[in-house]
């Protein structure tokens, strides 16, 4: 029986090789089409753009719009919206370290979970007009209210009581829209004001008193970068500045550094790590309309050089992001500040990872008690530079560990003494074993042909061997990562680069089929239903029909940055522990610590564990976990 989802196919590139995959993912990144006319106006930007529209970065997205509406995009796709139904537009928001999101609205302050709970709201007076406010302290929020007069106003969520307040000078009392919109508390504690009507950028103490002042034609934001100096956005007369605190001008941009980009304000520019810069270009609904076929630009990422190395365009549903004001670039943003769980002591577990290409040897660790107390190495290269990958392993009932390397696999006593190994043959390589017991153990070997091998480590004797197909055979690297014995005496294999799960009968004979992209590993659960993970990051529970019962995706936790999940577990309470692989995303190892390499999620898809262990002990990136604390571990 063939099980496949109705998806177009698509090619992945992997770990230096090419993937079919079977993808209803969405291209989220428009390109203005022909209508078969001519064109009425010039056009907005390129018909190719640079970078990887939506998949460039993860951000958090909002813009000052005919409808509140607020976005999450994770790995490429838009994972979380939220659409405020009241009157006013979003000029200011950010995801706090808690995963709440605060967000100014014209007329209040509204804060809302990920389960778009308001969670603590603040409606500005008649007469006045609220566009920017950010979390202070532990429990506290400033804003700025515009009005006759403006206020900088520090308030206590929980008791309303407010810790600071000062008058602020605005250049026109009597019209409260354009007085104010962004500002930034600094390092230090001050309040970067952007002055727009009085056309200056003035830091206060939060007692109110003027610190420093710039003077400039208009300001929609100013922010404080590293150093001192403060990167100004023009707004309406399109220009991104960055002065140091003489008030001289270090870097300027404005649109006739990319004039193949039509620019038409900048409200918002915010420095990267890497020193790029990106620049927000707002559309206004209210005095333009929008040509789908000749759509202009939301973002562009420039570089010190003022290359522009991505351009943001995301104008149709379901990407649909509207105009743009606020971008918060999340690559770095792996999860809540404090994680749930327990860490280390959450469970007893056997843990290990491939490819962790900082060190020289690579790990199985084994925690009990929240400690770490044993582990065992292999050296990462072998003579002639091959590289070796932990990617499979599990503890025996006697308390033996059986693990793959790629280039073979072993089992090894407590008291690390091998008493078994085999090592791959030229152009083969092994990543999945299985321990089955009482002395056996089940290893797939990729390569030309793949070999399927039930072998008893005891006697050495290989008892079972089938020959597995695959589309590239002399392509062995993507094969398989996990093939199981299931409790029926059959073989479920996760065909990684044939877009498929395979049930095989004991005589090699396909019983079932599922297709899937990318399927790392499947797991029959006791009530007959396999539990698959995939690319991107997902995990699905499928019944005998074909039919995904459960499923786990980015769009289930989006404060969360997922990668490649090479792995799920079902607990015998009905939870799920999922490795989460982050080297083949992340490509800068020093950016691995922080992200999140375990997470235990209830059946109602709430992560009750988050495990991100990158020092004392350093982990490492996870491939594969044994809960040892589950009825019939060890």
């Amino acid at each position: 029986m063939i099980l496949m989802r109705s998806t177009p196919l698509r090619w992945l590139a992997f770990a230096g090789l090419t993937v079919l995959l079977f993808s209803d993912r969405c291209v989220a990144q428009d390109r203005p089409g022909s209508t078969g006319g001519q064109a009425s106006s010039p056009l907005q930007a390129p018909a190719v753009l640079p970078g990887e529209g939506l998949a460039r970065h993860d951000f958090f997205y909002a813009g000052e719009a005919k409808e509140e509406r607020i976005s999450i995009v994770r790995g490429g796709q838009v994972v979380w919206t939220y659409t405020h139904a009241g009157r006013g537009e979003i000029s200011d928001a950010v995801v706090e370290p808690n995963g709440d999101i605060l967000f100014a609205h014209q007329f209040g302050i509204t804060e809302i979970t990920l389960d778009k709970k308001v969670v603590w709201n603040l409606d500005a007076p008649p007469q006045t007009e609220i566009h920017t406010a950010q979390p202070i302290g532990a429990g506290s929020v400033w804003y700025i209210q515009n009005g006759n007069p403006a206020k900088f106003v520090v308030v206590n969520k929980a008791t309303g009581r407010l810790e600071h307040q000062f008058e602020l000078a605005a250049g026109n009392p009597d019209s409260v829209h354009g007085q104010f919109r962004q500002a930034r508390l600094t390092a230090e504690g001050t309040i970067l004001v952007a002055h727009m009507d009085a056309h200056k950028v003035i830091e206060y103490d939060l007692d109110g008193r003027v610190l420093w002042s710039y003077p400039v034609s208009n300001c929609w934001s100013a922010k404080p970068l590293a150093k001192g100096n403060i990167l100004i956005a023009g707004g309406h007369e399109k220009f991104v500045r960055e002065i140091n605190r003489k008030g001289e001008t270090v870097w300027e941009w404005t649109p006739a550094d990319s004039p193949e980009y039509r620019i038409t304000n900048v409200q918002n520019a915010a420095r990267m790590p890497n020193g790029n810069t990106i620049v927000n270009n707002w559309f206004n609904q209210w005095s333009e309309t929008l040509d789908p076929n000749n759509a202009p630009v939301q973002a562009i990422e420039l570089t010190p050089d003022k290359k522009v190395v991505w351009a943001l365009r995301s104008w149709s549903p379901p990407a649909d992001l509207g105009p743009s004001t606020t971008i918060q670039i999340l690559d770095d943003v792996y999860g809540p500040a404090v994680l749930p769980g327990m860490g280390l002591a959450q469970h007893s577990f056997l843990f290990t990872g491939e490819w962790d290409h900082r060190k020289q040897e690579q790990t199985l660790y084994l925690i009990r008690g929240g400690n770490l107390v044993w582990t065992y190495s292999i050296p990462t290269k072998l003579d002639g530079g091959v590289t070796q990958e932990l990617g499979d392993a599990a503890m025996r009932a006697n308390g033996n560990i059986v693990f793959s390397s790629k280039t073979g696999a072993a089992e090894i006593t407590p008291e690390k003494k091998i008493i078994w190994e085999m090592r791959a043959p030229a152009g083969a390589e092994i990543h999945s074993i299985q321990a089955v017991e009482p002395d056996c153990v089940l290893v797939m070997q990729n390569g030309n042909p793949a070999k399927l091998m039930l072998i008893n480590t005891h006697e050495r004797q290989t008892k079972k061997e089938l020959q597995l197909p695959v589309p590239r055979p002399d392509k062995p690297h993507l094969q398989f990562r996990r093939v199981r014995l299931t409790p029926d005496g059959t073989f479920l294999a996760a065909h990684l680069d044939d877009g498929k799960v395979v049930e095989y009968d004991g005589d090699g004979k396909a019983i079932w089929t599922y297709r899937v992209d990318v399927p790392w590993s499947a797991e029959r659960l006791g009530d007959g239903n396999t539990l698959i993970t995939t690319y991107p990051a997902a995990v699905l529970e499928v019944n005998k029909q074909g039919e995904v019962v459960w499923q786990f995706s980015q769009k289930d936790a989006p404060l969360y940055r997922f990668f490649h999940f090479q792995e799920a577990r079902r607990l015998a309470n009905g939870n799920t522990v999922i490795a989460n692989w982050c080297p083949n995303s992340v490509k800068d190892p020093n950016r691995w610590p922080g992200s999140v390499q375990l997470l235990e999620v209830t059946p109602d898809k709430k992560i009750v564990w988050a495990l991100s262990q990158w020092e004392n002990p350093d982990l490492g990136p996870a491939s594969s976990i044994q809960l040892l604390d589950e009825p019939g571990a060890h």
